[in-house]
């Protein structure tokens, strides 16, 4: 396991970003929101170059993770969408379990943030959608 991940596993938080060993963010928030939180707060600017560890990394959170220009991204779980675009992006990833697809808390059906990515390979374009998506709700 990553020192990133070992650092996320033993805290409260459910993400985390490193620039080298420092922790510049953390927070508690659930789902994607955090990752927001992390650009409102820092600025994309200052997130370039930096690692994210993060509990739960689908496809919408690696889509936000790109869009920071982070160099590595620490899962707990990742799903393969997620995976597959880090890949293509070349950013760096661990992670501890993988699967197919994120679900929802019901666990039945799809979070409804991959749904609204799921045919989106832009950051940009998914960055916005995400941010629409959580003004409505």
């Amino acid at each position: 396991m990553s020192r990133y991940l070992e650092q996320l596993v033993n805290s409260e938080n459910n993400l985390m970003v490193f620039r080298g060993d420092e922790l510049i963010f953390s927070s508690s928030g659930r789902g994607i929101a955090p990752l927001i939180e992390a650009i409102d707060a820092l600025g994309t600017e200052s997130l370039r170059g930096v690692t994210t560890a993060d509990r739960v990394v689908g496809k919408a959170a690696a889509l936000l993770n790109l869009y920071m220009g982070v160099v590595e991204v620490h899962a707990g779980v990742i799903s393969s969408g997620a995976k597959k675009l880090l890949s293509e992006h070349g950013v760096g990833f661990e992670f501890l379990e993988d699967t197919d697809v994120v679900k929802a808390k019901d666990g039945v059906v799809f979070c409804p943030f991959e749904k609204l990515v799921w045919d989106v390979s832009d950051p940009e374009e998914a960055h916005a959608l995400i941010r629409a998506k959580l003004a409505e709700l």
